[in-house]
């Protein structure tokens, strides 16, 4: 009860604070200019592809020689790619400015830090879906549904239909009316990581798809290593809940998506097979560094983990195998194993959002989405970052980019199935709790027991801070 009224309190204590912050004078601006700052010198009126549309929600808006601040969170080498392919964009005059800032969390403190003092965010953040809801308590964010939608300036029918339905949607806040808050620019799945010389070692032909092959394999490694290792790595996060409860057949949120139930008997029944996996030996944790290293030393025969860490087993399983002086082994990515008859996998990946600012900036911020999601630029990316594309299109423009990175291609097959976690701006503490939960699920505790006791608290956070709204 103590962790629970805990975590409630620090986020209702933020969401006054920030509610508070919109009714104060704005502070006297800083030395640097304004992250969203319009150009100095009035932009000549567009004329032709740029002209302002003549009906529409943005009739006579003209996004003519905009000047666009993005803060998001790639750095190094992909914020250095990302700054030149930024140059390519050549529309109406609107210059970008790539802006990187460290993670999703530096982004979400700055954007509060902003609200709080008075002043303007970038006009183009990134950020997960449940940072979505949080800004938009102060009715921060643009409903892009304006956008898409519009007879000038939005995406063609064969445009949307382009876009994975799960990503395309996921955007969409059934709790803030159906306003579209956040776009999606690419996207990371989980996954479950298998070594295939090992399996055809022990006897098996290939990776499993269902959870009791799942299980044979992984007791048959323990037991060849004999030392308590050998199987699963188990990890024990919110994303780790949301798809072993989406592979049983259930969701963690009820069918409007307006509030939890990890109490379903899909998560009832996932949590009993997991707590009897690592019971019997076939299961076990790992908390020293990264499970990518001891999948690739051979402690562990499955890992899971995000389809961005692809790159990551690749070294270390060519890294260790040098080491100890043997072919690397061979290795692949797969869906979660399942009960239901199609995969269904946990995808996500933070969006951009659009922030208030001025019409003429909102809609040069969009135009730039729109030309960054399209099917050659995706590919670009793709090729920059290692994400998966939101557009079935891309592939068209990948070349031989998904034949050169085998587990990539894998992995790229079963975007089709894709499913989300939750948009609600209680996630962020839930997530925290559903890790609680699991953890103490493991050492013993009763399993309804405890995920009851999660259902019932996420939910009276999500109706607490719902009520800010209302």
């Amino acid at each position: 009860m103590r962790h629970k009224h805990l975590w409630m309190m620090v986020l209702l204590s933020s969401v006054v604070l920030l509610m508070a912050a919109c009714a104060a004078p704005a502070t006297a601006p800083a030395a640097e200019a304004p992250a969203a700052e319009a150009p100095a010198a009035e932009a000549p009126a567009a004329e032709g592809p740029c002209a302002p549309a003549t009906e529409g929600e943005w009739a006579g808006v003209d996004p003519s020689g905009q000047t666009v601040i993005w803060w998001h969170n790639h750095t190094g080498s992909r914020d250095e790619q990302l700054t030149a392919l930024l140059a390519q964009f050549d529309e109406c005059g609107i210059t970008v400015v790539s802006q990187s800032q460290g993670g999703y969390d530096e982004i979400r403190d700055k954007v509060n830090a902003s609200i709080a003092a008075g002043e303007q965010p970038a006009a183009l953040i990134a950020g997960y879906q449940n940072d979505q809801a949080f800004y938009q308590l102060n009715d921060a964010l643009v409903d892009l549904n304006t956008l898409i939608d519009d007879p000038k300036w939005g995406l063609t029918p064969e445009d949307k239909a382009d876009f994975y339905a799960s990503f395309f949607d996921q955007g969409v806040h059934p709790a803030f009316g159906g306003q579209r808050l956040g776009f999606p620019p690419n996207r990371s799945m989980e996954m479950i990581y298998y070594n295939q010389t090992w399996l055809e070692e022990l006897g098996f032909d290939g990776p499993p798809t269902t959870p009791d092959e799942f299980r044979e394999m992984a007791c048959a490694a323990a037991e060849a290593k004999g030392d308590g290792s050998g199987g699963f790595i188990l990890r024990d996060d919110a994303s780790a809940v949301a798809a072993w409860t989406l592979a049983f057949g259930g969701d963690i949120l009820n069918e409007e998506g307006t509030s939890y139930v990890y109490n379903s008997q899909a998560t009832i029944d996932a949590m009993t097979w997991l707590k009897g996996m690592y019971d019997d030996g076939c299961a076990f944790f790992f908390t020293e560094g990264y499970p990518n290293t001891e999948f690739a030393a051979r402690n562990a025969i499955f890992a899971m983990g995000s389809s961005s860490g692809i790159p990551f087993y690749a070294t270390d399983i060519q890294t260790i195998a040098e080491q100890e002086g043997r072919d690397p082994d061979e290795w692949g990515v797969a869906a979660v194993p399942h009960t239901t008859p199609d995969p269904v996998q946990n995808v996500y990946g933070g969006d951009v959002m659009i922030v208030k600012t001025t019409p003429e900036q909102e809609l040069a911020a969009w135009l730039f989405i729109k030309w960054f999601t399209t099917p050659e630029i995706q590919a670009e990316w793709v090729r920059i970052s290692g994400y998966f594309p939101t557009r079935a299109g891309t592939a068209e423009f990948l070349g031989d980019y998904i034949n050169e990175n085998v587990q990539w291609g894998q992995a790229l097959a079963l975007l089709p199935y894709g499913s989300y976690e939750p948009q609600l701006i209680s996630y962020q503490a839930t997530r925290d709790a559903a890790t609680q939960a699991f953890n103490e699920i493991m050492q013993g505790a009763d399993i309804q027991t405890t995920i009851d006791a999660l259902t019932g608290s996420a939910n009276e956070m999500q109706e607490e801070l719902m009520a800010e709204v209302e």
